[in-house]
């Protein structure tokens, strides 16, 4: 099984619960949503579109609009509501089946950091007219360090994605031929009732697949046991901790070379 089809298994295992446990991820798209450029669209892409939190607020945003729903997992694809004049297409945000020039605007919320973020930046630069817009949602590095530090010296691998610092995310932009009209940076942090629960989160969401040096066999019971400890730790008055650092960015399809 290749990474990214472990990927993509993961969330579709998620698709029934995912609705339910992601509040930070609904909140997210809907200050992404807040954002959209005041221009018209012919078409719009819903990259990475999940269970259609987007769905209603680009509907009505872009009203005359076709609307193109692209997801790698059936399952998310499955659960997407389905409404008048969506097209839900199964994809890989690393292979758009669209023609290159296509798409006034791509939306994407929460999804980049699954990808090769050149090779997936790429491919929205090409799908994109000249002048279109990319908005996006994603998390930078320091996000879930938390989980990094309660499972730091355990073993020798890693439990959470690699995340990229902002200098590196604005490289990879205009290093695929966007202009960076506006980017937003925030610390959330989401409260657990306890650790178990914290770590439960992430596979509620079908996020706990980590594609590179991950851990493939169950970790003990005295190490799961420490790593909860280090976690309760971290208690506050609100609860076990879990820090993200995100990101909003709108950006534009620049002149110049595709890459």
């Amino acid at each position: 099984m290749t990474e990214r089809t472990a990927i993509r298994a993961s969330f579709s295992r998620a698709a029934t619960r995912y609705a339910a446990a992601a509040g930070l991820q609904r909140v997210v798209c809907d200050r992404l949503l807040e954002l959209l450029p005041d221009r018209a669209a012919r078409l719009v892409l819903d990259l990475g579109c999940g269970t259609g939190f987007a769905s209603t607020g680009l509907h009505g945003r872009f009203p005359e609009a076709m609307h193109c729903a692209v997801d790698f997992s059936l399952g998310m694809l499955h659960a997407h509501e389905r409404s008048h004049g969506v097209m839900r297409v199964c994809a890989d945000a690393h292979r758009l089946p669209l023609a290159s020039t296509s798409a006034d605007i791509v939306f994407s919320s929460l999804m980049l950091q699954w990808c090769d973020l050149p090779v997936a930046l790429a491919e929205c630069r090409r799908v994109l007219r000249e002048g279109g817009h990319m908005c996006f949602s994603t998390v930078l590095h320091g996000t879930l360090a938390e989980i990094d530090d309660a499972f730091a010296g355990l073993d020798a691998y890693r439990h959470t994605v690699s995340f990229p610092a902002p200098e590196a995310l604005t490289a990879a932009l205009t290093g695929s031929g966007f202009a960076v009209d506006l980017m937003r940076r925030e610390t959330y942090v989401e409260y657990f009732a306890d650790a178990r629960a914290l770590l439960q989160s992430n596979r509620d969401i079908g996020a706990s697949h980590v594609p590179d040096g991950a851990r493939r066999a169950l970790l003990g019971r005295a190490a799961l046991r420490q790593v909860c400890n280090r976690l309760e730790a971290r208690r506050e008055a609100r609860g076990v901790p879990l820090t993200y650092q995100l990101a909003w960015v709108v950006a534009r399809a620049s002149s110049g070379d595709r890459s």
